[in-house]
């Protein structure tokens, strides 16, 4: 679809009290290789960089200029980062560089994302929009009131080592019908059958667990493909800092 000129990024817009009158050109003091990650448009990039090299910053100018120089809207960009702190610095570079706060585009950690995500589909999961996030306290509330139903002891099994190992396995994809069929000790067995019954459970309190955040999402786009087919077609230029500490799942969901 042809996108809107870039003054309708601004509609609505809350104007941010920078002290410059308008937005400087985005370009100003990059170097070469700068310039040239900045200035690709269309099509994958990988840019290999080291620490302090800029990277952050080539990031949030090249968001900044396809929104000033190329029209894009800037509902159709996703930037994704690792720290709440980044995201918040990231926004703001943006916000600096256009001169206004641009409305509709997604920034934030992956985990950010997927809640994002999840909220506005959390009936394809059972869940409603105003589902509870567990912390790792809650996780390991959860897995004890599994103990007291099949009768296992805080001494013969550690819950911390229990949810440790769900969460490998769903940070691996590895569904819990899959992890029963790879089981071959007791304690992979064990960790099978709580596993399973950890799902209904946290259904029935309207709850997930951090790891939950990206794996949902998963399941979502996976299962029901004109949600995935929306949001392809909305997030036209989608950006990731630190893509090397990236793993499997989140991998996946990019």
């Amino acid at each position: 679809p042809p996108h809107p000129q870039p003054a309708d990024a601004t509609r609505g817009a809350r104007v941010l009290p920078f002290p410059t009158p308008a937005p400087r050109d985005p370009l100003d003091g990059l170097n070469p290789a700068q310039r040239e990650a900045v200035l690709h448009l269309d099509g994958p990039a990988l840019v290999l960089a080291g620490a302090g090299s800029g990277k952050t910053r080539v990031l949030t100018t090249r968001v900044a200029r396809l929104v000033q120089e190329h029209g894009v809207d800037p509902a159709q960009i996703l930037a994704v980062t690792f720290t709440n702190k980044a995201a918040g610095e990231m926004r703001e570079r943006i916000g600096r560089l256009l001169g206004y706060e641009p409305r509709g585009m997604w920034v934030g950690t992956f985990h950010a994302i997927g809640a994002r995500l999840l909220r506005a589909h959390a009936h394809f999961v059972g869940r409603t929009a105003s589902f509870t996030i567990y912390d790792e306290d809650d996780a390991l509330g959860a897995v004890k009131r599994l103990f007291e139903r099949h009768k296992i002891g805080l001494k013969e099994l550690a819950p911390k080592s229990v949810l440790s190992a769900i969460s490998d396995a769903k940070n691996a994809l590895v569904p819990p019908r899959e992890y029963a069929e790879l089981a071959k000790d007791p304690f992979a067995r064990t960790v099978s059958t709580l596993y399973a019954e950890l799902e209904p459970v946290l259904r029935q309190a309207n709850a997930v667990t951090f790891d939950d955040l990206l794996t949902l999402p998963v399941q979502i786009l996976r299962e029901q493909p004109q949600v995935l087919e929306n949001y392809r077609r909305r997030f036209r230029y989608v950006l990731v800092d630190e893509y090397q500490d990236t793993n499997l799942l989140q991998a996946r969901i990019l």
